[in-house]
């Protein structure tokens, strides 16, 4: 999915700017002459969340407590905020394919979660994993998710895929999530990662009809060709 982000001005921590390029440019005339860089936003970014406060301070996941529904996706990564508009076909094929293939699999005492759903950290953060593995125990049937999924993983498309490879992929290394995978519809497809003494290591890789056998969380078989039928 194409991915835009919004930064909350912490001076403590560096900025860091993930926006998607945007090739319509806006009215000369609606643009000050001065302006601070995160004040002029592409004409495609979805409405302005407000800001934390007067006093400069990253972004936590409560600040999305004040924010209405309108179809866009939030998170907050170490204080920023990353917005994100509804996925293709493509990427959505992609995810419904594997929910039925991950699913098939499951065993009993773990769960198959989807976005939109919040997975909110103790350190703040506030993702939204394509896809979550997670233990029956952390399942919240009337809150956020909270515990820390056995499985995340990233449906990419082109505009993502640094991103996911970079600040997701060290987000989820940090937060201890014992496996991530990428999966890449437009190839099609899948890295697997798996979490070894604190750093992600490459357990796997498929593309096209070759197999990826997944052990962890549990044994099952991915063929990316599969995911986009």
């Amino acid at each position: 999915m194409a991915v835009t982000t919004e930064t909350a001005t912490v001076p403590s921590m560096p900025i860091e700017a993930t926006v998607a390029p945007d090739t319509t440019a806006a009215p000369e005339a609606t643009i000050p002459d001065r302006v601070e860089p995160e004040a002029v936003a592409p004409e495609t970014a979805p409405p302005e969340m407000p800001k934390p406060g007067r006093t400069p301070r990253p972004f936590t996941a409560s600040d999305l407590d004040a924010v209405v529904d309108d179809g866009y996706r939030r998170e907050i990564i170490e204080g920023r905020l990353i917005v994100s508009p509804s996925p293709i076909f493509e990427h959505q094929d992609a995810v419904v394919n594997l929910i039925l293939l991950v699913s098939g699999s499951c065993p009993v005492g773990m769960r198959v979660m989807v976005a939109p759903l919040d997975w909110r950290t103790p350190t703040g953060d506030s993702l939204q994993p394509d896809l979550m593995i997670i233990r029956e125990e952390d399942h919240n049937a009337k809150g956020f998710m909270l515990g820390t999924p056995l499985l995340t993983v990233e449906v990419r498309s082109p505009s993502t895929a640094i991103y996911d490879e970079t600040t997701k992929r060290s987000r989820y290394e940090s937060l201890g999530v014992i496996d991530y995978w990428m999966v890449d519809p437009a190839a099609p497809s899948i890295v697997a990662l798996h979490l070894a003494d604190g750093h992600y290591v490459e357990v796997g890789r498929a593309t096209g009809d070759e197999s990826f056998q997944a052990t962890t969380p549990f044994p099952v078989t991915i063929v990316p060709s599969e995911l986009i039928r």
